[in-house]
């Protein structure tokens, strides 16, 4: 006897379907390690990558904060942090942070990282996980306005009849704000 099982399904789900805007000038490509890679043509070092995982529904997000903040320390030892905050973003908990350090090659970079949980199938399964980092140059403050808009418009597209499954949390199309976009701040104090 042989059974049948469907994916995406109750048991088998795959990715949820997102959707995200960038400012006029950006272009944009699928890859091996990204989602969605973001660059702006003729403009070394501006970037902006989306990643997925899942992981264990267990992990918080100021664990998720902490690994990805030691991981750029280890590779940048100067990295001054000018923003660092929770809040809604599309409807649910998400972090920012907004970061500057010097590349080898002596550029002082900024560094927009964004890090929230996709919608729970259930409380015992494994939940998505979605980090959004971008780069520009110091130099060209406008960018960094620009990739905390990125972050902000990430919106999830979930109906549960399509996914024929039970979604909790379901994202909300609010215009949530919680990089601060538009100020071009890097470091507050820093």
């Amino acid at each position: 006897m042989t059974q049948e099982f469907t994916v995406p399904g109750e048991q088998f789900w795959t990715i949820t379907p997102f959707r995200f805007s960038t400012p006029d000038g950006w272009s944009g490509r699928q890859t091996v390690d990204q989602l969605a890679y973001l660059w702006v043509e003729g403009e070394a070092g501006t970037n902006c990558g989306i990643q997925w995982k899942r992981v264990p529904a267990m992990l918080e997000l100021p664990r998720i904060a902490a690994m990805s903040l030691a991981v750029t320390t280890k590779q940048f030892p100067d990295v001054k942090v000018g923003l660092s905050t929770y809040g809604r973003l599309g409807g649910r908990l998400g972090y920012v942070r907004v970061a500057e350090f010097t590349k080898p090659d002596g550029v002082v970079t900024a560094q927009v990282y964004g890090t929230f949980f996709g919608p729970r199938f259930g409380a015992d399964r494994p939940v998505e996980l979605f980090e959004i980092i971008g780069h520009c140059a110091v130099a060209n403050r406008h960018r960094i306005a620009e990739l905390q808009g990125i972050v902000n418009s990430f919106r999830f597209i979930v109906s549960a009849a399509e996914f024929g499954v039970s979604v909790q949390n379901e994202s909300a199309t609010t215009g949530d704000d919680i990089t601060g976009a538009g100020d071009g701040a890097v470091a507050k104090g820093a």
